[in-house]
């Protein structure tokens, strides 16, 4: 677990690295994209559950923040947190071009079921993912990034620009409402 002090020195050195990203340095820029990308990309991935679109929100995501730069906008602090909650827009605006335009996959053999194919795997993830769509979205990153990442409270903290008791009361809050929200589904489904 890191002091105080270390962890002043961190928020600093990320305070330093920020500034220097928002002058447009391709150093700083390239920094922080291998800092944030896996962190943000597994984030995404864990809410919309396809390799190939967490890929692409993950990289508008730093696309946006790069406009932003430009600009001489994007954040000045808290630059997970920015990034998380841009992540956060994109994902529901993925979900809503879904919602009004839904796809349709071929497959080879139109009359196998995907989820007797898959199994009941398939039926579980779907159901954490509906449930992880009820949480705020300071909840569903507490979450994805303590047990999907399996990052400690401290980086977590540190990330959301939020104490680790904060970050603590949001676990706790979340597991609480996910299973509620799971257990509601699991009746709805008749399962005891």
């Amino acid at each position: 677990m890191e002091t105080f002090l270390e962890q002043s020195r961190t928020v600093i050195d990320e305070q330093a690295l920020l500034a220097r990203a928002r002058s447009l340095d391709p150093d700083a820029l390239s920094e922080l994209h291998e800092r944030y990308y896996r962190m943000l990309y597994f984030y995404v991935l864990g809410r919309v559950g396809e390799q190939a679109v967490a890929e692409d929100v993950t990289a508008e995501v730093f696309l946006r923040l790069l406009e932003a730069f430009h600009r001489g906008r994007g954040p000045d602090r808290h630059l997970a947190a920015w990034l998380f909650r841009t992540a956060d827009h994109l994902v529901a605006e993925h979900h809503r071009a879904r919602y009004r335009h839904p796809e349709v996959p071929l497959e080879e053999d139109w009359g196998r079921s995907k989820v007797a194919e898959e199994g009941e795997d398939v039926v579980v993830r779907e159901q954490v993912r509906e449930a992880l769509k009820h949480l705020t979205p300071d909840q569903r990153a507490v979450i994805l990034m303590r047990f999907w990442m399996d990052l400690p409270l401290s980086r977590i903290a540190q990330e959301l620009g939020k104490s680790v008791g904060a970050v603590k009361l949001l676990q706790h809050r979340a597991l609480v409402a996910l299973a509620k929200r799971l257990k509601d589904l699991r009746n709805d489904y008749g399962e005891a």
